[in-house]
């Protein structure tokens, strides 16, 4: 096992794994990710898969579908550099969306701080910007 095995990186490898190939039973994706130098259990599959809301349709597993904005409540979306989104809601809803952003388990947000109306969402890298803004449904 090496460093950069962290719950991320493995959850990560698992969005790819599911996006590139399909997956019909959790044993393919624990060999998989032991093929890719991870140790891990049955039962942690089973965990990694229920954070990432994985399910099993047509015999395969599936990634959920990405909220869209409107689904989650933002009203705007718009960066503000590199690593800073500023997401606008109803008033007195940023509290309520923030949450719910959090609860996405997205790798892309490193933290996020709402006000009445306004969130500030922080990104590790100007590419991670990006890619949560096209999974909100925002363009650049």
């Amino acid at each position: 096992m090496h460093m950069s095995q962290t719950k991320d990186a493995r959850l990560q490898l698992i969005r790819s794994l599911l996006t590139a190939q399909e997956v019909r039973s959790q044993e393919d994706l624990q060999t998989s990710l032991t093929q890719a130098g991870y140790a891990v259990t049955q039962s942690s599959v089973s965990r990694d898969l229920a954070d990432l809301g994985v399910q099993k349709q047509r015999g395969r597993y599936m990634l959920p579908t990405p909220p869209q904005s409107q689904e989650l409540g933002l009203v705007s979306l718009k960066p503000a550099g590199p690593n800073l989104l500023v997401l606008r809601t109803a008033i007195g809803a940023a509290q309520l969306v923030a949450v719910r952003l959090d609860n996405l388990g997205r790798s892309e947000i490193v933290g996020t701080v709402a006000g009445d109306d306004t969130i500030f969402v922080a990104t590790a890298t100007a590419a991670d910007q990006a890619s949560l803004m096209s999974a909100l449904g925002a363009t650049a």
